[in-house]
């Protein structure tokens, strides 16, 4: 692996894990320790990465990364079309929002509006999840081919550990009998990403009605009756046609 392409693996893995050290990431990805640590000091020296607060052996990603993935969401105009149709979704829900994007076999948070509440669920901006085990990632699933799907399920197996066990409980053919259920209704859920969290999903649809984002509702169990769930689901189908409607 040469030293660019580390960097980058590594600057990867901090998001997914973060805030996390040297010995976690080497572990994580199967290189040894002195190197892993070479690519967290270059990162570092490029202000890619910070010392996690209050951790001065463990690290996270700084706005410059954060900044990056905002700007992935720009390319196309999502983050514009999306922002203030997620602002109106956090007044109406007192909820988080999260914006992502799907890269291969996982989604990428590219933008988040906070709860207000004190007691809140947020995902790091840059973060990644396997797609399989997300709100955000079955709803787009949701909204492609049947072809598209067994590559990207079979991706996801062969590249994530948690989607290797989720595919071992939920077969392929399982699996697309949910998202049918999914496409019909228009939004996806889910409890088993975070603990004690509930996730109500809805996929962006471009011009060509393929997803190109998905936003999501992300609330304390505490606070996820079934009044709330019923009005997230019904808010969330509403919100990203208004947002297609802006891109589209």
């Amino acid at each position: 692996m040469n030293s660019v392409r580390k960097a980058l693996v590594v600057l990867e893995t901090v998001a997914d894990l973060q805030p996390v050290g040297v010995s976690e990431l080497a572990v994580h990805l199967k290189q040894p320790k002195s190197s892993v640590q070479r690519a967290l000091e270059t990162l570092h020296e490029a202000a890619w990465i910070r010392p996690a607060s209050g951790e001065r052996t463990r690290w996270e990603l700084t706005f410059r990364a954060s900044r990056l993935a905002r700007k992935a969401g720009n390319h196309f105009g999502l983050r514009e079309a999306a922002l203030p149709v997620m602002e109106q979704l956090r007044r109406e829900t007192g909820e988080t929002i999260h914006l992502a994007v799907l890269d291969e076999s996982e989604i990428v948070l590219i933008e988040r509006l906070e709860s207000p509440h004190a007691v809140r669920h947020v995902e790091p901006l840059g973060g990644r999840a396997p797609v399989l085990v997300t709100a955000t990632g079955k709803a787009m699933l949701a909204q492609m081919p049947e072809a598209d799907i067994e590559r990207i399920y079979s991706e996801a197996v062969k590249a994530d550990s948690q989607a290797s066990a989720v595919s071992a409980a939920l077969p392929l053919g399982e699996l697309l009998v949910e998202l049918r259920g999914i496409a019909s209704r228009g939004y996806a859920t889910t409890a088993s990403w975070r603990d004690g969290v509930f996730a109500t999903g809805a996929a962006i649809s471009g011009p060509d009605r393929r997803p190109i984002a998905a936003i999501s509702i992300s609330t304390p169990a505490a606070r996820a009756t079934a009044e709330a769930r019923t009005a997230h689901a019904e808010l969330i189908v509403a919100a990203v046609s208004q947002i297609a409607e802006h891109l589209n």
